[in-house]
């Protein structure tokens, strides 16, 4: 048994590790969704500027996207619903950075889109790194979480 998968029972430095890393993910997830949530009609021509969806998908994800953000957050914040939680945050940072990959292949200069309005000109590479580090971070959160 691998020291990820042994329970967590006596090491607190991996319990801090985690919890603090489960609230950095949470905080970055309620952050981002509260400043597209005050603004769904600039966070949804941002969607539109990745030339992926027809406009009326676009609408729905410019509402959508925010509100799974927002509950994804309040579940790694409370520690609550943690597994299926962390599920959500890998599949939305597998299909933003599916997205952001798209637009750095077909040369598209916009800006992510993250965190809404709120921190422009951030582009695409950096966003798209970002994501594959928190996916990494997810990972070590997914298989040192305690299973019932």
């Amino acid at each position: 048994m691998s020291t990820l998968t042994q329970p967590m029972g006596g090491r607190p430095i991996l319990r801090a590790s985690r919890l603090v890393l489960r609230m950095g993910i949470a905080v970055l997830f309620l952050f981002a969704a509260i400043t597209k949530l005050f603004d769904p009609s600039s966070f949804a021509q941002q969607i539109a500027n990745y030339q992926l969806t027809p406009w009326s998908a676009t609408a729905g994800l410019a509402v959508f996207l925010p509100a799974l953000e927002l509950c994804v957050g309040i579940c790694l914040l409370l520690g609550q619903w943690e597994s299926g939680a962390l599920v959500w945050v890998a599949i939305l940072l597998a299909i933003f950075s599916g997205a952001l990959f798209s637009a750095i292949v077909r040369g598209l200069s916009i800006d992510c889109g993250c965190f809404g309005r709120s921190i422009e000109n951030t582009g695409t590479l950096w966003p798209l790194i970002r994501n594959l580090a928190l996916l990494v971070v997810t990972g070590f959160l997914w298989f040192s979480r305690k299973r019932r």
